[in-house]
C-alpha cells in the first residue's frame, strides 16, 4: 500500500493506493463518517460486479444509504445531477453527514460537485475504479458536469477528504476503459519524463494490460505527479495548466463528436499527438527528441476505435474552451520529454496542420515523419 499525501493547508488529505482488501478504505472511511450517516454512489457498470459486496461491508459498519447512477459520460448532466440532489434532500441529508463516489471519472465529477453544492458544502469521499479515475479524475477537487457548449463547463473546486484506489478492481475494467486510462498516463510521460515514459513503455509492450504490479507502478507515480501539482497551484491560476496537456484538442474532439462517443482518455490520446506536432510546428521541439513518445502514442492510438472527425468542427469546438485567458487559447506542447511550456503563440493555420496530422495517424496509421 502507498500513501501519498496531498498537502492543501486545512484541505489536505491522504491518496491511497492499495492492491488488497477494503480494510484501509473502511478506515478512511471512521475517520470521517464517524457517527453520522453514509451516502454511497456507485457507478452501474462497478455495482453490477463489485457494489453488492462492498455494500455488505458498509451496511454493517454505518448508517448506511445507496444510490446507483448510469454509467457513462451522458451521466454528467443537468437530469442526472438534479435526481441527486432530488435524492439527498429527500432523505434530509445534513451538513455532517458524509458522501462517498465510488466509479470512474464521471461519478466522481458528479457527485463532487453534487457534494459542493448541497448545502453549500458536505464532506465527500473519492473511490475511483477505472484506471482514468485513479491517476487523474479523482485527485485535485475539479468536480462538475457537462453543458451543451462543452466539457466540464458547470462545476466547482471541492476537494475529497481522501482517495482511495483499489488496483485489484481494474481486473474487471473493460480493454478499451484501460486504453483509455492509459491515455492519461502517457500525458503523465511526457510531463514528467524518462522514469515514467519507461514505465509506460514496458506496460504498453507487455501482452497483459491487467498486470498489477505494473498498475500499481503507474497509478502511484501519476498521482504523486498530480498530487505535486496540484500543492503548487490548487485552482489551476498557472502550473496546473501542464495537466490539460493533450486536452485542449481532446475535449473539443469530445465535444465535436458528441459526449461518449470516444471515452476521454481516448480523446486525450488524439489530442496529444496534435499537442506534438504543435510543439514541432511552432520550434519548440524537434522531432527527434519526441520520436519515442510519439511511437509510444502511435501504438496505443491504433487501439482507439475508429469514429469520423471533421478538423472545421473540432476547430469549433476549441472556440469555446474554458482555459482561453484574455480570448487566447492556451496549450500545452513540450520542449522535450519533461519539460512542458504553456503558450499562446500558436498560429491559426498551425492548428490546422496539427489536428490534420493527428487525423491522419488516427486514420492510416503511424507516420514515417513522426511527429
Amino acid at each position: 500500500m502507498a500513501q501519498i499525501d496531498l498537502h492543501l493547508k486545512e484541505r489536505s488529505y491522504p491518496i491511497v493506493v492499495s492492491k488488497k482488501s477494503t480494510t484501509s478504505l473502511l478506515r478512511l472511511l471512521k475517520t470521517n463518517v464517524n457517527k453520522n450517516r453514509l451516502f454511497v454512489f456507485y457507478d452501474a457498470n462497478f455495482y453490477a460486479l463489485h457494489g453488492k459486496k462492498l455494500a455488505k461491508e458498509l451496511r454493517t459498519q454505518f448508517d448506511y444509504y445507496e444510490i446507483i447512477l448510469p454509467s457513462g459520460e451522458k451521466t454528467k448532466s443537468e437530469k442526472e445531477l438534479s435526481k441527486i440532489y432530488a435524492y439527498l434532500l429527500s432523505e434530509n441529508i445534513a451538513r455532517t453527514d458524509f458522501i462517498l463516489a465510488v466509479g470512474g471519472g464521471v461519478t466522481t465529477d458528479i457527485v463532487g460537485y453534487a457534494a459542493a453544492t448541497t448545502l453549500r458544502g458536505i464532506k465527500w469521499g473519492a473511490v475511483p475504479t477505472t484506471l482514468l479515475g485513479m491517476v487523474d479524475a479523482s485527485i485535485g477537487g475539479k468536480t462538475g458536469i457537462n453543458h451543451k457548449e462543452g466539457k466540464n463547463l458547470v462545476g466547482a473546486f471541492w476537494q475529497p477528504s481522501f482517495v482511495f484506489a483499489n488496483i485489484l478492481y481494474l481486473q474487471t475494467l473493460q480493454y478499451r476503459e484501460m486504453i483509455a486510462g492509459f491515455g492519461e498516463i502517457l500525458k503523465y510521460a511526457g510531463l514528467l519524463g524518462k522514469e515514467m515514459l519507461s514505465l509506460a513503455k514496458k506496460y504498453i509492450q507487455n501482452d497483459n494490460f491487467y498486470d498489477t504490479s505494473l498498475l500499481y507502478k503507474l497509478v502511484v507515480l501519476s498521482a504523486t505527479y498530480k498530487a505535486k501539482i496540484v500543492k503548487a497551484d490548487e485552482r489551476e491560476g498557472g502550473k496546473r495548466m501542464l495537466l490539460n496537456f493533450g486536452h485542449t484538442v481532446g475535449h473539443a474532439i469530445e465535444k465535436s463528436l458528441g459526449y461518449g462517443k470516444l471515452l476521454h482518455g481516448e480523446a486525450v490520446l488524439l489530442g496529444l499527438l496534435a499537442a506534438i506536432k504543435l510543439s514541432v510546428l511552432t520550434g519548440n521541439a524537434s522531432s527527434d527528441t519526441l520520436s519515442t513518445y510519439v511511437e509510444l502514442i502511435d501504438m496505443t492510438v491504433s487501439k482507439v476505435p475508429f469514429k469520423k472527425l471533421d478538423v472545421q468542427v473540432i476547430q469549433e469546438a476549441l472556440r469555446s474552451d474554458k482555459k482561453r485567458i484574455d480570448s487566447k487559447q492556451k496549450f500545452i506542447l513540450l520542449k522535450r520529454i519533461g519539460q512542458p511550456i504553456i503558450t499562446d503563440k500558436v498560429s491559426q493555420k498551425e492548428i490546422v496542420e496539427s489536428i490534420d496530422y493527428m487525423l491522419d495517424i488516427y486514420k492510416y496509421g503511424v507516420n514515417d515523419s513522426n511527429a
